[in-house]
């Protein structure tokens, strides 16, 4: 009789150790999917679209780039880039540590308040262009919140905003 249960409670053992680390890293990879932004002096504002597969990101420096990715156990790591970061989850927000000794916050957008379905590609497209007004106004909101103060800031393009704080940067 024991010779019966004795395999049996080997595979249910077996089974019960393999099926959370399963679990753990599909359910990693699904917090992070979502619509985040981030700020700072050194980088400027970005705004991210995470699906599956691609880190999609929009800045005043680079404009739209998309980058495959794959989380390890509690890392980022991109498929055509050295960059790796661990990933720290806070719910509305998660801190990268980048193995280039970078950290970077992403705060998720409300969804109430999410400006945009996704990132468009095509630059001259109806759908771009009101991507990218509503972009404007929330980069100098965030530009604002850390006290620079833009005269027409409204009416300023995004990469003029970007060349003002540099040159404002330069001065300090």
């Amino acid at each position: 009789m024991m010779k019966f249960y004795f395999p049996l409670l080997f595979i249910f053992a077996i089974a019960a150790c393999q099926s959370p680390a399963v679990k753990h890293a599909e359910v990693k990879k699904n917090f992070l999917i979502g619509k985040w932004h981030r700020f700072s002096m050194a980088n400027g504002y970005s705004e991210f679209d995470i699906d599956s597969q691609y880190v999609v990101f929009y800045n005043q420096k680079v404009g739209r780039y998309a980058l495959a990715y794959t989380i390890e156990n509690d890392s980022l790591k991109y498929l055509t880039n050295p960059y790796a970061a661990k990933i720290t989850d806070y719910g509305d927000s998660v801190l990268l540590e980048g193995n280039d000794s970078t950290q970077a916050t992403l705060y998720r957008f409300n969804d109430s308040q999410a400006p945009f379905k996704s990132i468009p590609e095509v630059k001259d497209s109806l759908s771009f262009a009101g991507y990218l007004a509503g972009f404007d106004k929330r980069l100098i909101q965030e530009f604002e919140k850390v006290g620079i103060k833009f005269s027409d800031g409204n009416e300023m393009p995004g990469e003029a905003v970007y060349e003002e704080l540099m040159k404002r940067r330069r001065q300090e």
